[in-house]
């Protein structure tokens, strides 16, 4: 993020930043496959890394996973000592693990260390693309690359801010009726995948109007798409996961709109896509420069996942695969502009002129074999359905020492204790790294669907709050029993709510 700041003392706060690090390169393993091929692969043992990673291989320092439409991808990091680089960034070619159809990509990485990734202000914003249920077309692909190329675009121009996390699809917020406790406890049920972008711009302290340029920009870029907007309520009192409604979501703008920039593109489901994951020293404005090549070049996006991880770049994207491409085309890994071609060829859709936009920067990027897209049941409007028979989020926090109970390792547990009161469980999306203290701290979205089919919402309430309560005491029991941490030194807290995973309990 730029700073108002000499010159000698921005290269001063770097070098002071360098200094107090652990170590001045990194080394990470991205994994790519079907969604429930789990984290094994993440943790192998590396025998082709010199030296060696098999003390610290249950130990990342950071760790992301994402899933969506039947496909995920993971990823982990771990300090290195200083290697010879010839870039800035390596990676390895795609190596098949144990689980089919899943590829493992090793890398190293030396960071950007005048890259902030932990701000102190952010602004959070929740843009709602279809009031309907899940299940974008074709064209509903290429508006939304449109719409996250626009937004990363405005964090750049009107916030000289850096995207802090981005997501798509995500879980839709209901507004609360006055009459609705404070707590939440009387809060609507909510569908666990939405037609929402959830996205985390940081906020520069010293450049008091970024925020206000920024949120007129969305305000516009929502008026001109018929888009929802919602802005995080930073009343006194209110806690992330509560939102300030800024406008609804207007159905016949949208359409609109959609029909007039994408008028011959299909409008029914993909039924296969791949995972993008573009990698490079976090920069400002590298989202942005991503995905607007890829609208440039006539790619839909179906899902994204935005964020930095120790201070290296990460733009995952699943881009569904254009009809009649072909369905056995291998994993790969490379240059960016190679891995660029090889997206327009397999995922085009529209009949787009590529622009001139430029040298193209020198990021990586991998990308996975071509797999078959699975859409989750849900409601027929934002919110559950009638019966409750759809998947719900589960959220999860945790808090524990370094090098006790690896972030993969505690996330399983959480899935085989659901296990009993759910027919399904799936990591949505989670990310852990160490922090003050040499304590790790995560947050996670578990989608789940209850294995006794609920009377009504009502009822699914009820299920929700007892399953949460319980799977938690039981995970806290586990930690305990095994001597995973000692007591008092964990903090793990599963809710249907995600306002309440500020309160966080302690184990006994």
């Amino acid at each position: 993020m730029a700073l108002r700041t000499s010159r000698s003392a921005e290269l001063a706060r770097i070098a002071a930043e360098t200094a107090a690090a652990d170590t001045s390169s990194v080394r990470l393993r991205l994994i790519h496959g079907p969604a429930g091929a789990g984290f094994a692969g993440l943790l192998k043992p590396f025998p082709d890394f010199d030296p060696p990673l098999h003390e610290l291989a249950a130990w990342p320092s950071d760790f992301w996973t994402f899933s969506v439409a039947g496909l995920a991808m993971s990823v982990c990091t771990w300090p290195a000592a200083a290697t010879v680089f010839s870039s800035p960034f390596e990676v390895g070619a795609p190596r098949q693990t144990d689980y089919p159809d899943t590829f493992a990509y090793d890398a190293f990485s030396v960071p950007n260390p005048g890259f902030l990734n932990e701000p102190n202000r952010r602004i959070d914003a929740l843009l709602t693309l279809n009031s309907t249920h899940w299940s974008p077309s074709y064209r509903d692909c290429l508006v939304t690359g449109v719409v996250l190329a626009r937004m990363c675009a405005l964090a750049v121009s009107r916030g000289q801010s850096p995207i802090v996390h981005l997501h798509t699809p995500v879980s839709p917020f209901i507004d609360q009726q006055i009459s609705a406790r404070g707590d939440g406890s009387l809060e609507r049920l909510r569908d666990a995948v939405g037609p929402c972008v959830r996205v985390s711009v940081a906020v520069n302290p010293q450049e008091p109007t970024a925020r206000l340029a920024f949120e007129q920009g969305l305000v516009a870029l929502a008026e001109e798409f018929g888009l929802g907007l919602k802005l995080n309520d930073r009343r006194f009192n209110r806690v992330p996961g509560e939102w300030f409604t800024i406008r609804g979501f207007d159905r016949e703008r949208y359409r609109q709109v959609r029909a007039r920039l994408f008028p011959e593109t299909p409008m029914h489901l993909p039924k296969h896509a791949m995972i993008a994951s573009v990698m490079g020293p976090a920069r400002l404005g590298m989202a942005a420069d991503v995905i607007s090549r890829l609208s440039a070049n006539g790619v839909g996006v179906l899902a994204a996942a935005v964020s930095s991880v120790r201070k290296i770049g990460f733009v995952n994207l699943v881009l569904p695969l254009a009809e009649g491409a072909d369905l056995a085309a291998p994993a790969w890994s490379g240059e960016w502009d190679d891995g660029l071609k090889l997206l327009a060829e397999r995922c085009r859709t529209f009949d787009a002129a590529a622009l001139d936009r430029g040298e193209l920067a020198a990021y990586k990027v991998a990308l996975s074999p071509p797999m078959p897209c699975s859409y989750p049941r849900s409601s027929r409007r934002t919110g559950a359905s009638v019966t409750g028979r759809v998947p719900y989020p589960l959220w999860l926090r945790w808090d524990v020492p370094n090098r006790t109970v690896g972030s993969p390792l505690l996330l399983s547990m959480v899935e085989q204790n659901l296990a009993a009161y759910a027919s399904q469980t799936e990591v949505a999306y989670a990310q852990a790294r160490v922090g003050r203290g040499d304590t790790v701290r995560g947050r996670a979205k578990l989608v789940v669907l209850l294995a006794e089919p609920p009377r009504d919402v009502a009822d699914a309430q009820a299920l929700l709050n007892e399953v949460a309560e319980r799977v938690q005491e039981r995970t806290l029991e586990q930690l305990l029993d095994g001597r995973l941490v000692g007591p008092g030194q964990v903090r793990l807290r599963l809710s249907p709510r995600e306002r309440w995973l500020t309160y966080a309990g302690v184990s006994a």
